[in-house]
């Protein structure tokens, strides 16, 4: 599939170029921060972004120290999006987001906007794991076959990503996201899609480490910071 560079699927726009620069500023001075293989990413659009969900700052993390353009679309549940209310003006205000249905699953819809948006130079940012979870173990959920059809239905190749430390948060925290090797984009069916499935999960698996050793001493705005950052209020799977 080769990358239109123009459109909206492309070029960021200058609210979010202002956001991204600020954020990432903001994000510098409340964590300590680590970025690994930014080298991988590729230059041009047309490409999914796959990595495991620990909490909402994984998707600001990606957002903020991947590159502007081209742009990344995630794929939520549309509860996690609009509620609560800041979340909803940040969605509206800067875009970036394919709300669905979870009770829809792959609908029509969805899979049609997931063409467009990679046809048209976009990137699909996406956590397969389909949840996040509970606590962090170092491992992963197994992945939904959403991410592995689209995927195979468009060709395009995926980029793991790899998250530590974003669980819970507070001042200072070590927080780590890891970009890998691209894998290979390949075109086909069932067979592909559990193909590129199954390779994703063992390179993100491959890049996590185990849970980060909590220090002794004060952990500075750690309740607010974890629920700012924390999926609708249920409970949350462990991995096995």
């Amino acid at each position: 599939m080769s990358a239109v560079h123009s459109g909206k699927f492309y070029k960021a726009s200058l609210p979010f170029k202002a956001l991204r620069f600020f954020g990432r500023i903001l994000f510098r001075l409340m964590f300590r921060i680590k970025v690994e293989g930014r080298h991988n990413l590729p230059h041009e659009g047309g490409y999914i972004i796959a990595g495991n969900h620990l909490s909402w700052i994984d998707s600001f993390l990606i957002l903020a120290f991947c590159p502007s353009e081209p742009r990344i679309f995630f794929i939520a549940a549309r509860e996690e999006v609009y509620f609560p209310r800041w979340r909803r003006i940040f969605t509206e205000k800067v875009g970036g987001v394919i709300a669905i249905d979870r009770d829809k699953g792959l609908s029509r819809e969805l899979i049609e906007k997931v063409r467009e948006t990679l046809e048209g130079g976009g990137v699909l940012g996406i956590f397969p794991e389909g949840d996040v979870s509970a606590i962090e173990t170092g491992r992963i959920l197994p992945l939904k076959r959403g991410m592995g059809m689209f995927a195979g239905m468009s060709g395009v190749p995926i980029v793991p990503v790899g998250f530590s430390g974003t669980k819970e948060l507070w001042l200072g925290k070590r927080l780590r996201m890891t970009i890998g090797v691209p894998i290979p984009g390949e075109k086909g069916g069932k067979d592909i899609t559990n193909k590129q499935t199954e390779i994703t999960a063992k390179a993100i698996a491959a890049m996590l480490t185990p849970p980060p050793h909590i220090p002794d001493g004060p952990k500075i705005l750690r309740k607010f910071l974890t629920e700012l950052f924390t999926q609708e209020v249920k409970e949350h799977p462990i991995p096995d």
